[in-house]
């Protein structure tokens, strides 16, 4: 039994491993591509008028603040597998961080950087999330 437990963590940690790369890239192509860490005007070619009616400003804008969002949520999501990474090992994956029962075998399998049972989860977003 305890074999069974080890191998599925080290391939639980191999597709969070894959996940944490994927999830990297894809935030830093957002942020290449939406120009974050550019001056605004170089997305609008220079030319800011300040002029609130200005449509090409206010895309440029519009565009910064989504995929500012995004980066965002996937640097939230890289966050999680991180530590879902931190808690194989140190051999506490697979329990919930906040009540410390056991993460159901079926959970960790549709969400390997799941760290909490699914009602402490439902609890922290309740209590963490705006929405």
């Amino acid at each position: 039994m305890a074999e069974g437990i080890r191998i599925n963590r080290r391939n639980h940690a191999e597709a969070l491993e894959a996940s944490r790369r994927q999830l990297t890239q894809l935030a830093q192509a957002f942020q290449d591509e939406a120009g974050l860490d550019r001056p605004i005007s170089e997305s609008v070619g220079d030319v800011l008028t300040m002029d609130y009616e200005d449509t090409d400003l206010a895309v440029a804008l519009t565009d910064r603040e989504t995929s500012g969002m995004l980066v965002h949520l996937l640097d939230e999501s890289r966050e999680q597998v991180e530590r879902a990474l931190d808690r194989i090992a140190n051999g506490s994956y697979g329990s919930c961080e906040d009540c410390g029962g056991g993460i159901p075998p079926e959970r960790l399998k549709v969400r390997p950087e799941a760290t909490r049972c699914v009602s402490c989860q439902a609890r922290w977003d309740r209590m963490n999330r705006t929405a």
